[in-house]
Formats: structure tokens, sequence, C-alpha cells
């Protein structure tokens, strides 16, 4: 059997697959070989992407990743922030995978997930013609700052934001139903997910309640739900990382996720 130990680091909205640099180098640091894909189109700049981003589906990002992680020569651990985190349940449900952690994530159809600033952040999309028709701008630096950044240092916000891009106005839209279960986008198959699930919240985070976070983990048959202190939505970001890395290695130790193999 291959003995490569592989990650798979799924990026939020807005996000690209090098925003999630300091936590691959984290894994890679501890043996693995870690991957950061970027989102269809996410690698254009942001101008020249938004109109081939606005009507993709959670179905298109998932059809990707599940290509990609089927490329490997073993079953991967997958990671995945905000956006990430629920792309990250969709692609474990189609593939043979070590495990799965899922950050801060967006809600699975069924889950309550309302937050103030999440309203705040996608009401005035939504409230376009056709929203899920037309990209979903990026917020102001300072918008992203209160919402997202809260707890990062200036520094480090202005460099994540930098890197952002626009995002699908229909995965917005596909949000909106998720409550509801009228968008099949959204459903997760959780008995589907056997292997152990690792669902990360942060204390101080402005867009994910921590009600999101218990009740996904509650869904799966071997799911744990952490909270990472003084934390905000960017978990995998500046002082928070190698605290949320701590979770995660204590977790992939109590569940032998990505033991070794036998040669």
């Amino acid at each position: 059997m291959c003995d490569t130990k592989h990650v798979v680091l799924i990026h939020g909205s807005w996000g690209r697959g090098e925003q999630l640099a300091p936590a691959r180098a984290a894994f890679e640091e501890r043996g693995y070989t870690a991957h950061t894909p970027t989102l269809r189109h996410h690698e254009l700049p942001s101008r020249e992407g938004a109109m081939k981003v606005a009507a993709l589906s959670l179905r298109d990002y998932s059809d990707d990743l599940v290509t990609f992680v089927i490329s490997l020569d073993s079953p991967p651990l997958l990671v995945g922030h905000s956006m990430g985190g629920l792309l990250a349940q969709l692609v474990a449900v189609r593939t043979h995978h070590a495990g799965l952690v899922a950050a801060c994530p967006a809600p699975a159809a069924g889950i309550l997930a309302a937050s103030r600033t999440s309203l705040r952040a996608t009401l005035p999309h939504l409230l376009r013609p056709r929203p899920w028709t037309k990209p979903w701008r990026l917020p102001t630096f300072e918008q992203f700052r209160r919402w997202a950044a809260n707890t990062q240092t200036e520094e480090i916000a202005r460099e994540i934001y930098d890197g952002l891009v626009c995002e699908s106005g229909r995965y917005v839209w596909e949000l909106l139903l998720a409550l509801p279960r009228l968008s099949k986008a959204t459903v997760v198959d959780f008995a589907a997910v056997t292997a152990p699930v690792l669902v990360i919240g942060a204390e101080c985070d402005r867009m994910v309640p921590a009600g999101v976070v218990r009740r996904t983990a509650a869904r799966y048959q071997h799911g744990t739900s952490v909270e990472i202190p003084r934390s905000d939505h960017m978990v995998f970001s500046g002082a928070a990382l190698p605290v949320t890395m701590s979770y995660i290695d204590d977790w992939i130790a109590r569940n032998h996720v990505l033991a070794d193999r036998a040669k």
C-alpha cells in the first residue's frame, strides 16, 4: 500500500488555495503531503473571474474536488474552511477518505445557521435581481475586518483580504434554500460518512454560530466538535493557526487518522 499521507485543504468563499498556505506548511511539517486546490476560476483576477464564477454551483466545485481526490494514490484527510467546510462534507460522501475536518463550516441543508453578521454579508446580494446569476462581490476591507477577521492583526487581515476574489452568487442562493431543503446542492448524506469527523468552531466567530458547529458534528456517527478560544472565523490564520493545529493533532492521534500503513 502507498505510504503517502495526503491532506486536501479546501478554501472558503472569496478565497484561493494559497490562502491556506500556512496551514499547508503546518501539515507538511508534520510529515503529510498537503494540497491546496483552488476552486474553479478563483485563480483569475477578481474582475476577470467575476462573471465566470457567478453562476457556479456548489456541485460544480464538489465535482472538481471529487475528481482531484480520486486522483490521489491513497485516501486523504479532507479539511475545509467556511464554504470549504461544507464542500469537504459533500466530497466526503462521494470519496474514500481517512477523515474529515470542517472548520467554521457553512451550513448543510436543514441546519439553522443565520447570524446577524452572515445576514449583513449576504442580504445585499440576495436582494439584487436574479442573484443566482450574478457574482457575490467582495465586502470592503472594513467590513471584512469586522465580520471575519475581528481578532486578527491589521497586517494579517490585510494580507488575507488582498488575496480575495469574487464568489459565486448562485452559492449564496443555494445557502438561502438550505434550511427549507429546497436546494439539493447543500444536502449532505451524513450517514454515508463513517470515518472520524471533527467540526471546529471559534469563540469569536461572527459568521458561523456555535450552534451550527455542534449541530453539524451531531449529525455524524463519529462526530466531535471543538471551539478555538479567542479566535475569529479565520482559524487557519495568524495566532489561531497553532491552536487549531493542536486540536487537529489531538483528534488525529485519538482517532488514529492517517495512521501508519503496513508496508
